[in-house]
């Protein structure tokens, strides 16, 4: 029989939760007409980025200023434009924002509103697409964020709630004229930012899983109420997950029924592509959700067995102590004519009886196994 080797178990780094909203921003909006901008999110002091990358298959300009005025006075027409907006608390640039691009109220409110699901709407001459970001700050911290995408026909203008950069590859790829990014359309574009983002679900979940793993191995080793802690950790990081990803499904599959003509019919192949990552995305999360309800039920079976182990040996020690305990009660009464008490071996004999009771009582529990 080969004899099994305990690997010791690392730790469980500590998870972070960043909510999207602030304790009683949400309660700002109750009430407000529709179309009111109130950012929902975390507050800052940092001052909001815009940038904006004008491109061409020939050439690129690129702007970047805290004044949207100065970067929409370097818009080509006829170009690709990507105005990327970093941090969502400034309403007022916001609203300059849609007031210059013509969009609609509502389509603001989703875009400030940080804890809006996952969504696509079509306005015709634009389509507004809302998603959320996962992204490892730190070691043993998720980050979460909102990001909204509004494409139109020669444009597209991403607002990030925060100035963590997501797109750098996509910005070397613009500078470099790397790949036939430049070539194509805005919509290519507004492609290449959901496949992006989808990729980043696969990190998120690739270190989902390896916390598992980890806590499968030390519910089997060494289980303890910290165990059942990081459990409840890891099984809210996935209900979170699973509540802000579980509707992009819907959402790209809203892309690809649209009869929008901002999409041609090639990028409607890329977002098939896309829709199907979303689908293994989606499969992923309910593995690895039936994964932790079983190790859970472990831990439960588990902790119930060292109980059971617990109360059986108290009550194999009750059990021995029981006639032991009778016969010291009975030569403890104080009786006057008691014939036993006399004898000379009195003492030694009842406590060699005492011995020999719970000798043959081990000795049962033993052959009936239950030790």
């Amino acid at each position: 029989m080969k004899k099994r080797i305990k690997v010791p178990v690392p730790p469980i780094p500590k998870i972070s939760f960043r909510r999207f909203s602030e304790k009683g921003k949400a309660n700002e909006t109750v009430g407000q007409a529709p179309g009111t901008l109130i950012y929902t999110g975390k507050k800052t002091e940092e001052k909001v980025h815009v940038e904006l990358y004008s491109y061409d298959q020939d050439e690129i300009a690129v702007a970047a200023d805290q004044d949207f005025e100065t970067i929409k006075g370097n818009y080509h027409e006829g170009r690709v434009n990507w105005i990327n907006v970093s941090g969502l608390h400034n309403v007022a640039l916001i609203e300059k924002v849609g007031q210059h691009f013509k969009l609609h109220p509502l389509l603001l409110e989703d875009v400030v509103h940080v804890d809006q699901r996952p969504k696509t709407e079509d306005f015709g001459d634009y389509l507004f697409f809302t998603i959320k970001v996962f992204h490892k700050k730190s070691a043993d911290e998720t980050d979460f964020e909102h990001i909204s995408f509004v494409l139109g026909q020669d444009f597209i203008i991403c607002f990030q709630e925060n100035a963590i950069d997501n797109f750098d590859l996509i910005r070397d790829r613009l500078k470099k004229s790397f790949g036939k990014i430049r070539e194509k359309k805005a919509d290519y574009l507004f492609y290449r930012f959901i496949d992006t983002i989808i990729d980043h679900y696969f990190i998120i979940l690739d270190g989902l899983a390896e916390k598992i793993e980890l806590l499968e191995d030390e519910v089997m080793e060494r289980p303890n109420t910290g165990t059942l802690h990081k459990l409840q950790t890891v099984r809210k990081e996935l209900i979170y997950l699973r509540r802000s990803i579980y509707p992009l499904r819907e959402s790209i599959n809203s892309i690809l029924k649209s009869e929008t003509k901002l999409l041609n019919h090639e990028t409607e192949r890329f977002f098939t592509d896309v829709y199907d990552h979303t689908i293994q995305v989606i499969e992923s999360m309910e593995t690895y959700r039936e994964l932790l309800s079983g190790i859970m039920d472990l831990y439960m079976n588990t902790a119930s067995n060292r109980m059971n182990e617990i109360m059986k040996v108290l009550t194999i020690m009750s059990t021995i102590f029981i006639p032991l305990t009778f016969i010291a009660g009975i030569y403890g009464m104080n009786f006057e004519h008691m014939p036993e008490l006399g004898h000379p071996w009195a003492y030694p004999l009842a406590l060699l009886l005492m011995v020999l009771i719970a000798l043959l009582m081990l000795l049962y529990f033993k052959r009936k196994k239950w030790l």
